[in-house]
């Protein structure tokens, strides 16, 4: 979502049968089939340290946490940004997976709730299979994704991140439900357009950057599941 959605934002397609023909080739599958492979293995890892990872009282008062929000703010701009070999691009995902793991493990923490947990990765899960099917099935109808659709979520997302700084400092319950409903809303828009937009261009096997794209969608679908339905 974060990085494709930029550059998406300038691609333009091409009409016609024979460009859809092309879109769902075996090439493009197969390369459909590394971006969940990629996919899987990353979320695999988040949740691995995520359930495996002790984090006490203490560690939620300390600086750890906000170093760990550095660390990913770094990692995700280098994987953004910098041009980078395709086998460092993956550790660096790893490495950025491996560090949410850890922040989940806090946010864990607050929530206290391993049954609501449990329902939000379900959730998420079900939302992510309906949401990718709808993005090849409009593709597959004809209609392509492109500068406005790419244009309107990212403004709503930009907007989101403001209501979410302002709720910060009005702690509003009302107010941090909404966002988070808003929230699953757009992110799973977001991997409608997402599934779009890899099915439309050339990502010369880059389908590391493409399965981080998902990656973001589904750990923000997760995290709003979890907030909406928190007692």
């Amino acid at each position: 979502m974060v990085n494709s959605s930029l550059y998406n934002l300038l691609y333009k397609g091409q009409s016609g049968g024979s460009k859809i023909k092309k879109i769902f080739s075996n090439d493009k599958k197969q390369f459909l089939i590394m971006i969940l492979a990629n996919l899987i293995t990353q979320l695999g890892i988040t949740y691995y340290v995520m359930t495996n990872t002790k984090i006490t009282e203490e560690d939620n008062k300390s600086l750890k946490l906000f170093a760990l929000i550095i660390i990913t703010f770094i990692i995700i701009c280098i994987l953004v940004v910098v041009p980078i070999p395709s086998w460092l691009k993956f550790i660096l995902f790893s490495a950025f997976s491996y560090f949410w793991g850890i922040l989940l493990a806090f946010f864990k923490l607050k929530v206290h709730d391993d049954n609501l947990i449990n329902m939000a990765m379900l959730g998420t899960i079900s939302v992510f299979a309906i949401m990718f099917l709808i993005g090849g099935f409009l593709l597959a109808t004809g209609i392509e994704l492109g500068l406005k659709t790419g244009f309107f979520l990212f403004s709503s997302v930009t907007i989101l991140i403001i209501a979410q700084i302002f709720n910060f400092f009005q702690k509003s319950a009302l107010l941090t439900k909404t966002i988070s409903a808003i929230g699953i809303i757009i992110f799973s828009c977001y991997i409608i357009y997402d599934t779009n937009t890899v099915l439309q261009r050339n990502y010369y096997g880059d389908f590391i950057t493409a399965s981080l794209d998902y990656y973001l969608d589904i750990i923000n679908i997760f995290i709003k599941l979890v907030i909406l339905n928190d007692n």
